[in-house]
């Protein structure tokens, strides 16, 4: 069959077929937008997540040369381990003097020092125990305010800190039994608790020069070495509790509308493409700093509002982990991506679902 139409009119349909198709190609468009702003409201996402968890700058608390080193970069300790040693020959030799001290003031009542000397420092350690278990007890009440760790491990943290309270007790009723042994009329003698008073300093920074670890966990950005000078409250390596992360996504402000504690989320980790795994809100933060938030007017005290920065505000959402595989191994600031499952669509959600699955594979290029 032969056609009829003219070349003006083979011109025309052309012209009409590529309109059509531009008019296609920006209803597509327009669809994905007003679809991605739907989306961020009632199925947000982001890729802004870090592995976050309990981080300890560790200092010392006396100064000295540093004697020994027992851990290497990046390795994992128990709790109570060993980490570096501080030359304790300088303390030994205070501490040695102040139980001669002792041993002196002692000699004049006619009463034996010896049992002071061991329930000194019996007490001692106990106190420098109930010490670092309310160090403990600090950081984990400050986590468990953000929501970042359960009331279970909070619950085990105030056990450490009974037990050693019980100990300290335990020990301080031994030492005041020694000291009766003076009589009644040295009970409070000041010459005798002078000495005490040192010989408890000189054994406290005895017990400061060997540095242990916090809880379990791991060792890193460790930079000393056998010689070094370690300066009194001057960080020498960095703890990382690697038994006990969680995740912080940054979340646009406009995204916040439906989220809340417990809803459930799906992450990809960029160590793990083509997996997905589950968690869910455990908090939501109430503020958050840069990225054009108000400052104050130096002159007025009132606060000025940006206008030059038109990106959204983002705020901390903390998210805790469901059961992980073994196999999984979570470091300290990975990436990941999250998506939220507030429950107010159905079909946003599935459509989510397939955004996550698609991304967990986009990782394995990313």
């Amino acid at each position: 069959m032969q056609d009829n139409n003219t070349p003006s009119e083979n011109h025309s349909n052309k012209i009409n077929k590529a309109r059509s198709f531009t008019y296609w190609i920006f209803a597509l468009v327009l669809a994905v937008w007003l679809y991605t702003l739907w989306a961020d409201r009632m199925t947000p996402m982001t890729d802004q997540a870090r592995i976050n968890g309990q981080t300890i700058r560790i200092s010392p608390e006396v100064s000295g040369t540093i004697s020994n080193v027992s851990v290497i970069n990046n390795s994992e300790v128990k709790v109570g381990e060993p980490l570096i040693t501080i030359d304790p020959r300088p303390f030994q030799l205070a501490v040695n003097a102040a139980k001669f001290d002792l041993q002196q003031a002692a000699q004049s009542y006619g009463a034996d020092s010896a049992a002071i000397n061991v329930a000194k420092a019996n007490e001692v350690a106990a106190r420098v125990k109930v010490s670092n278990a309310k160090k403990n007890l600090d950081r984990n009440r400050i986590l468990l305010a953000r929501g970042t760790i359960s009331q279970a491990s909070m619950d085990n943290v105030v056990a450490d800190l009974q037990i050693a309270e019980a100990n300290l007790a335990q020990a301080t009723s031994a030492l005041k039994k020694a000291q009766e042994e003076f009589g009644p009329r040295d009970e409070n003698n000041p010459e005798i608790q002078a000495v005490l008073n040192k010989l408890e300093q000189a054994q406290l920074n005895l017990n400061h020069t060997k540095v242990v670890a916090p809880a379990d966990g791991v060792i890193t950005n460790m930079h000393i070495a056998i010689g070094d000078y370690a300066s009194t409250g001057q960080p020498l390596l960095t703890f990382i509790n690697n038994h006990n992360l969680w995740l912080t996504a940054m979340v646009r402000e406009n995204s916040l509308a439906h989220l809340k504690s417990g809803n459930p989320v799906k992450i990809v980790f960029d160590a793990y493409p083509g997996e997905v795994f589950k968690g869910k809100i455990s908090s939501i933060g109430w503020g958050s700093s840069g990225n054009g938030s108000l400052e104050d007017n130096q002159s007025s005290g009132l606060l000025v509002s940006p206008t030059s920065n038109p990106k959204a505000q983002r705020f901390p959402v903390n998210i805790e982990f469901e059961k992980l595989p073994d196999d999984v191994q979570l470091r300290y600031s990975g990436r990941a991506v999250v998506g939220f499952y507030p429950h107010e669509s159905y079909i946003g959600e599935k459509l989510l679902d397939l955004w996550m699955w698609a991304w967990s594979y986009i990782s394995y290029v990313s």
